[in-house]
């Protein structure tokens, strides 16, 4: 009896010391490795969902570079503009008349600063659709590109750069997105 006393005296006695000395190096291994292996599977997962909002955040660039297009049309009955220069007071914060204060640049996401819309090289609007997404010069740049004759262009082409200054995919595998009012 005395002896069974002794061994449940000396167990109790054991959990308490134990209690009192805290993690083991294993046990902080084990946490230590755990956080990696989670920080190793969001990582990836968030640099993936900035680069969407930064390509989301082009398109909305391309939109309001469309969306000032259209109103210049508006205002010279139904042609659009030959250039970038010829839109620019269109822009958000311009005087949205022709010849009055340019608005401000689209801001580039990948780069933090305000960036005009560049010239472009598109002619055909369903051909550059279709093609595969080429280079369009630097990270996030917007080109745009005047359809038709020099004196009224009768249509517009407006695409975007990702991350690596890529034409932006369209829906569709292999094919371009191309702002345009065809």
């Amino acid at each position: 009896m005395l002896d069974e006393r002794n061994r449940k005296l000396h167990r109790n006695t054991c959990k308490a010391r134990r209690s009192n000395q805290g993690f083991t190096l294993i046990e902080l291994l084990v946490v230590v490795i755990i956080i990696g292996i989670l920080a190793a599977i969001a990582l990836p997962n968030f640099i993936g969902a900035q680069d969407k909002a930064r390509e989301a955040s082009v398109k909305a660039n391309m939109r309001t570079a469309q969306i000032a297009a259209e109103s210049f049309a508006t205002d010279s009955g139904g042609s659009y503009p030959g250039s970038v220069d010829d839109f620019k007071p269109y822009f958000p914060g311009g005087a949205s008349s022709k010849g009055g204060t340019n608005g401000n640049p689209p801001v580039n996401p990948f780069s933090n600063t305000g960036a005009w819309p560049t010239a472009g090289s598109v002619t055909d609007v369903a051909a550059a659709r279709a093609a595969t997404p080429a280079s369009l010069g630097s990270a996030g740049q917007i080109e745009y590109s005047a359809i038709g004759p020099s004196t009224g262009p009768t249509s517009y082409a407006i695409r975007g750069g990702n991350k690596t200054g890529v034409a932006l995919a369209g829906t569709a595998p292999g094919t371009t997105l191309v702002l345009s009012n065809q």
